[in-house]
């Protein structure tokens, strides 16, 4: 008798308890079980990019929500998978962190794991991010980098940095100025 109680109360709670993914968040976890499966394969690593949120709006559905739900709990073995899949195809993981990143602003958890896996992939692919920076209006070029600038410790974020450095090495002085200028207005902030 317990142990029939114990299984019904068991079913009761999952069925309740048990959450129904969005569209945009079962697409994501789709192609992310698919490509665990074969991680080598090219075609699944495409599949999965091409799943993967491409605005800041189906990013925080998929990984951020305000009820903590959704992706939200493992959403760094997602963004680990994604950083990833830029050793292969560096100019569509940083075309997504672009049009993702323009419009964010820092916060923890999903958003604070994108920021930095966003400079590492353009750290690494720096000529490929500064032509997809450079197609950017002004105002989402000075959105992105004020969303790469928003940490509280550079001692920590030196990929930042590294970024402002290889920039330099390109001749691309008008982007590294910005981040540096960014980076010196964050520091002035009183939450700083």
């Amino acid at each position: 008798m317990r142990i029939t109680l114990s299984i019904i109360c068991l079913f009761y709670f999952k069925s309740t308890f048990s959450q129904t993914l969005n569209p945009a968040a079962e697409k994501v976890k789709f192609a992310f079980d698919k490509l665990m499966a074969d991680s080598s394969n090219k075609k699944m690593q495409a599949n999965y990019i091409q799943a993967f949120p491409a605005d800041t709006k189906t990013f925080l559905t998929v990984f951020q929500t305000t009820k903590f739900d959704q992706l939200y709990m493992d959403s760094y073995k997602y963004l680990e998978l994604f950083e990833r899949c830029g050793t292969n195809s560096p100019k569509e993981v940083i075309d997504k962190c672009i049009a993702i990143g323009k419009n964010l602003v820092w916060d923890a958890d999903a958003v604070g794991q994108l920021q930095k896996l966003s400079v590492l992939v353009a750290v690494k692919n720096t000529n490929i991010f500064v032509d997809e920076y450079k197609m950017l209006d002004g105002s989402n070029q000075d959105n992105l980098i004020s969303f790469y600038a928003d940490v509280e410790n550079y001692s920590a974020y030196k990929i930042y940095q590294d970024l402002i450095v290889k920039l330099k090495v390109l001749g691309e002085t008008d982007i590294s100025k910005k981040m540096e200028d960014a980076r010196e207005k964050r520091e002035k902030r009183n939450d700083h």
